[in-house]
């Protein structure tokens, strides 16, 4: 495989910030190990309808992150259309693809990648030490990060008057972020504790997980994310995959699972993941706050997407990826993952 160097971009508005503020976006992540996945991946559109004369897609795509790299890529299959496109709200890259079926139910698009990334586990990055509160100049740079009008998203009177009592007078970002954390475990159960399937409608949303009936790790982000918008903390969402290591060298769909990010001066960009804090054993869920493991990778960022080039229809959220057929959207989509490791020596 011949190696790409898919560039990682963060957002430059650093204009507004002193160089301390823009040094701390890229603060250095302690590791626990790192281990490398080589990985296949498959997407094929399924089901086209009779006399379909369009099909376009937007495809997940691994790329470099603070606690990933991307050390080869290469296109197996792929239509002659493919390229890689990013997004223009995220900057995030994806393989679009499109076809011309002719109203041929068999012209199927599909796309085959190999690639090889090495993942770091990181822990015990929400140190409160080294944090230092929001200023009035944060918040002019992470106005998107602050959005309280965000879709599925809001900061509603209630997630500002809960968020108001969990953290007081409290003006250090990570101890009111760890209130939070602990609160949504406490108010909402991720439906793998009970069975393997979601209850809930599978939106994303704040206020159904406030109600209860929301179990997807969306869910319980969602409502992450709108507590510490309600004070001001920046927070944004993104998606990977989880590989597991029961299913080294087997053909499957990891499917998703998505975690925030909240953004801490003095300590950068903190990552965590409340559901894999609420089914942890009992006394682990905190090891989950500031700590990723690496068994997954990184995809793709936020909702409400403009996508590039741009679709007919702007979706909310993308998982896997986002596939339009004569500009209406498609839902029949195979993915198939098959993945070797090899753990590397701690650094």
């Amino acid at each position: 495989m011949k190696p790409f160097d898919a560039p990682s971009v963060e957002r430059r508005r650093a204009t507004l910030v002193s160089l301390a503020l823009a040094l701390s976006l890229f603060a250095p992540a302690r590791l626990w190990a790192d281990t490398i996945y080589t990985v296949r991946q498959s997407f094929t559109v399924k089901d086209l309808p009779d006399g379909a004369k369009s099909v376009r897609g937007w495809f997940w795509m691994p790329e470099d992150r603070p606690e990933q790299r991307v050390l080869e890529f290469r296109v197996v299959e792929a239509p002659t259309s493919l390229r890689i496109t990013r997004d223009p709200r995220y900057g995030r890259s994806w393989l679009y693809a499109e076809s011309a079926s002719g109203g041929n139910a068999d012209s199927n698009l599909r796309i085959v990648t190999e690639f090889k990334v090495l993942r770091r586990a990181v822990h015990n990055l929400a140190d409160a030490k080294k944090a230092t509160p929001i200023t009035s100049e944060h918040q002019k740079v992470f106005v998107a990060e602050l959005r309280r009008d965000e879709k599925h998203m809001q900061v509603t009177p209630d997630i500002q008057d809960i968020a108001d009592k969990l953290a007081g007078d409290e003006k250090n970002p990570v101890l009111q972020a760890q209130q939070f954390f602990n609160f949504v475990i406490e108010k909402s159960d991720h439906y793998s504790k009970s069975g393997t399937t979601a209850k809930g409608k599978g939106l994303g949303d704040a206020t159904e997980c406030l109600r209860g009936t929301g179990d997807t790790c969306t869910d319980q982000h969602a409502l992450f994310i709108a507590l510490c918008r309600a004070r001001g903390i920046p927070c944004r969402l993104m998606y990977g995959s989880r590989l597991k290591p029961e299913n080294v060298n087997k053909d499957h769909d990891p499917g998703y699972r998505c975690w925030p990010n909240f953004f801490a001066p003095g300590l950068g960009w903190v990552p965590l993941d409340v559901s894999s804090g609420d089914t942890a054993p009992s006394g682990r869920a905190g090891d989950w706050f500031g700590g990723l493991d690496d068994n997954r990778l990184e995809w793709a960022e936020g909702r409400d997407f403009d996508l590039e080039p741009r679709s007919e229809v702007r979706p909310d959220l993308v998982i896997r990826a986002w596939v339009e057929i004569d500009g209406k959207p498609h839902k029949s989509l195979e993915r198939v993952v098959n993945f070797q490791r090899l753990e590397q020596p701690v650094h």
